[in-house]
């Protein structure tokens, strides 16, 4: 089955070009990676996967399921690290990844717990508090934690 599949998928911001006629296939249990330049499409691609936005044209699945009509079943099964992470100040790291689990309605805390220890993340810490990539780990354990069958990471080695 294809965990990813995209057929002329198109998006365009008014009369800018975000992608055109994007034709994609990601077996399952594959690792595929965009490289390109800024402003080639790479996010907006994602984007519309994730359901944030919507294409112009073409059609996007994920497991088979479209995207534009299956959101909430297909956000279940995808972990997804935004390029740039924010979370609200004054929570402490334990809390964010509490409250990411308790959006999916889940009970994470083992994996998360094992994340944490595997990243060395201090979960104590308030999330102002840390470094840019101690950030992005804290992305990273809200994104993962779940088990999910589809991760998405978008700059996962920035930071």
């Amino acid at each position: 089955m294809k965990a990813i599949e995209t057929i002329g998928l198109t998006k365009f911001y008014g009369k800018a070009r975000g992608i055109t006629g994007l034709d994609l296939a990601v077996e399952e249990g594959e690792f595929f990676g965009f490289i390109g330049p800024n402003g080639a499409g790479k996010s907006t691609t994602i984007r519309i996967l994730t359901g944030l936005i919507k294409s112009s044209g073409g059609s996007a699945s994920i497991f088979g399921r479209d995207v534009s009509g299956k959101k909430d079943e297909i956000l279940a099964d995808i972990g997804y690290l935004p390029s740039e992470a924010v979370f609200y100040s004054g929570m402490k790291v334990k809390d964010v990844i509490k409250l990411s689990a308790d959006l999916r309605k889940r009970d994470c805390s083992a994996e998360a717990s094992r994340l944490c220890d595997r990243l060395q993340l201090d979960t104590d810490k308030k999330v102002e508090e840390l470094s840019f990539g101690n950030r992005k780990k804290v992305g990273i354990v809200c994104a993962l934690q779940h088990n999910p069958k589809l991760c998405i990471l978008d700059e996962p080695t920035s930071g």
